[in-house]
């Protein structure tokens, strides 16, 4: 059975009406192009096409095109479009791709002083590169109707009653990158050590069912039941759970692990007017109210906005707790990631 929830059109045009400082310009004063935002395929996509768009085209009297691509596509777009026109205005970006895009010199820094709502963000997310409009927290996923007790730990995965049911993705994901690091930390490794947790998949292998190849493989593994247990974002979980999928999520004990999301003007982008609506309204207190309903589950980063929903059981009990979270040292991992993803792929997914 499908539960995914229908937004009103009160609820789509609520965060519209309460913009704050993001005033209505005239229309001629907007660029005559449509605004070409970037956005992830999947919650993402579908999330900012049901509640940002049209908030943002009844603000503006502009229209918005989405571009569905990974991260690390839309920096080798950029780069490629350098000395011509960007290929899209506003850019999305998970922590990684940041610092890949900064040094890059491929987005902007975000003009804070013309920012309604960058002063309502809680103090983790506040970036000059751009507002970090969410956040994604892994941890273990689990379908209830075989698994009957709850798992506790990542160790978890390793129970022998779990063979050939085990999920994991490759590390050309996010997901998968992250997984690795946390497992490692967990095992004993550090950020120039990876031996741990490659030891660790090397004992999983006999238990590992399937290696999806991206995320979207990764879901149907869940939706056609064919894998019990693996490591998940949460609110990817959240998605498939309001399609009627048996899935539920756990923060293991070692604690709540993730990496942010955020939004960024394109360098050189003709609609950077644009840009900065788009992004201050996806961090206006409303919208982000509205992303945090089900079936996205978004958490947000708004400090006006109170948590609730599945947050509050699994993630985090305030917004304060959510910088608290765990993050990881990109800096550090960012150069090692292509030698993991060869590593692991010669070692485990083969």
């Amino acid at each position: 059975m499908n539960h995914q929830r229908k937004f009103t059109r009160r609820e789509l045009l609520a965060a519209a009406a309460s913009l704050g400082g993001v005033a209505m310009l005239p229309r001629a004063a907007w660029a005559a192009d449509p605004l070409v935002a970037a956005t992830f395929p999947g919650t993402w996509s579908e999330s900012q096409r049901t509640i940002l768009k049209p908030a943002f085209e009844k603000a503006t009297g502009a229209s918005v095109t989405q571009s569905i691509i990974l991260g690390t596509d839309q920096v080798s777009r950029l780069i490629a479009a350098k000395g011509q026109r960007p290929p899209f205005d506003v850019a999305i970006f998970d922590s990684p791709q940041v610092l890949d895009a900064v040094e890059q010199g491929l987005i902007a820094e975000f003009p804070v002083a013309k920012s309604a709502n960058f002063k309502d963000l809680l103090p983790p997310f506040q970036d000059k590169w751009g507002p970090k409009i969410s956040m994604q927290v892994i941890g273990i996923a689990y379908n209830p109707k075989t698994v009957k007790t709850p798992p506790k730990s990542w160790s978890d995965l390793w129970d022998p009653k779990y063979k050939g049911r085990v999920g994991l993705t490759a590390l050309n994901s996010q997901l998968g990158i992250a997984f690795l690091a946390e497992l490692n930390r967990v095992r004993g490794g550090t950020d120039d050590n990876f031996d741990p947790a490659f030891k660790a998949l090397r004992e999983l292998l006999p238990s590992v069912g399937a290696v999806a190849a991206n995320l979207g493989a990764y879901a149907t593994l869940w939706q056609q039941e064919q894998i019990d247990i693996a490591p998940y974002n949460f609110n990817f979980v959240q998605t498939l759970k309001g399609k009627g999928v048996p899935v539920e999520f756990v923060v293991p004990e070692t604690g709540a692990a993730g990496w942010d999301t955020s939004l960024h003007i394109v360098a050189n982008t003709a609609n950077a007017e644009l840009a900065l609506k788009y992004i201050d309204l996806s961090i206006d207190a409303a919208v982000q109210a509205a992303m945090m309903k089900p079936p996205f589950d978004a958490i947000p980063t708004n400090s006006k906005v109170e948590l609730a929903g599945a947050i509050t059981s699994t993630i985090a009990k305030t917004s304060a707790d959510l910088g608290k979270i765990r993050g990881f040292d990109w800096a550090k991992l960012n150069p090692q990631r292509g030698a993991l993803i060869e590593r692991f792929n010669r070692e485990i997914r083969t």
